[in-house]
């Protein structure tokens, strides 16, 4: 990493300089993307975790629910927090969505700058084409 950017400072240092500039936004974007993608997933674990358990429970007292005609009530409760799992996960994501988004916006936006920019330099002179893309 460190030579790359040494070669980037001999041929081209306006450039270098822009990117490098550029670099810590990117890398924040990221950061937040990877915050948002991992953020819920222990909470989405404990809640399928405990709908698992109330159908382990309903089918390990299968008799004695059905003596007590309490099936529906084991529906019920297991349909409910599926439920609350499934609002919870349209939810996220609209999270996981824009965030994933915002941050493949700005590696285009750096793009878009860096082409501007190129064309800027080698209209001005400073460099030519072959030399922007070394």
């Amino acid at each position: 990493m460190g030579l790359s950017i040494i070669i980037s400072f001999i041929y081209g240092w306006e450039m270098t300089l822009l990117i490098l500039s550029i670099a810590p936004v990117l890398a924040l974007t990221g950061m937040i993307k990877a915050t948002a993608m991992t953020g819920f997933a222990n909470k989405d674990k404990q809640e399928l975790k405990h709908a698992g358990k109330i159908a382990t429970e309903a089918v390990e007292n299968i008799r004695t629910i059905v003596s007590l005609t309490r099936e529906k009530a084991f529906e019920q409760a297991y349909e409910e927090k599926l439920q609350t799992q499934h609002r919870n996960t349209l939810k996220k994501a609209q999270i996981f969505g824009s965030s994933y988004a915002f941050s493949h916006a700005f590696i285009y936006f750096a793009y878009a700058v860096g082409f501007r920019f190129g064309a800027y330099l080698i209209q001005a002179g400073r460099v030519t084409p072959e030399g922007m893309f070394v």
